[in-house]
């Protein structure tokens, strides 16, 4: 979803000007500009607005892509360090909501976290590759371990041959 930089609360009306003079108006002006990595220099001389800054502004509008998202919860995902849809998936979500519940409390933010009805139907528009460890080890955060770890417990892959292999050897190793 395409969001006017002037909707996000947490932007400083300042900011929200000079990316208007630099031709950043909507969340996709800035995502088209933050992925040139050649313009990125002259977009902060131009504004005053540092990489850092710029940093969480284009997570703030990765995440604000997110489906159900929404621009009330942006702020305190970028505050626990999640910086698009990849990191937000490394997470279940009762995980991501007790951790958010926590960077709320260590920071102090004066926000309301989600809650598990809210952060729901963020991961039911997500495709299969972006699950990540979080999610598959569950609630704990554990790392997983990979099925493929122990190299003893791998199974040999069958060989099939193909027409343009005859007479070649299959290589060992």
């Amino acid at each position: 979803m395409v969001y006017k930089m002037s909707e996000f609360k947490s932007i400083d009306q300042n900011h929200i000007s000079k990316l208007r003079e630099a031709g950043i108006e909507t969340t996709d002006d800035l995502m088209r500009l933050w992925s040139d990595k050649t313009r990125r220099a002259s977009l902060e001389t131009s504004t005053g607005i540092t990489e850092e800054q710029f940093a969480d502004l284009a997570a703030m509008s990765r995440l604000a892509r997110v489906k159900s998202v929404g621009l009330q919860h942006v702020e305190v995902l970028v505050a626990a360090g999640i910086s698009g849809p990849k990191s937000l998936f490394e997470y279940t979500p009762e995980a991501l909501v007790k951790h958010l519940d926590e960077v709320i409390v260590s920071k102090k933010l004066t926000c309301v976290g989600p809650t598990l009805a809210d952060v729901g139907p963020w991961f039911g528009d997500r495709k299969l590759e972006t699950v990540g460890a979080r999610e598959i080890a569950g609630v704990s955060g554990e790392a997983p371990r990979s099925r493929h770890s122990d190299p003893s417990k791998r199974l040999p892959l069958p060989m099939r041959p193909r027409s343009s292999d005859r007479g070649r050897v299959p290589c060992r190793g």
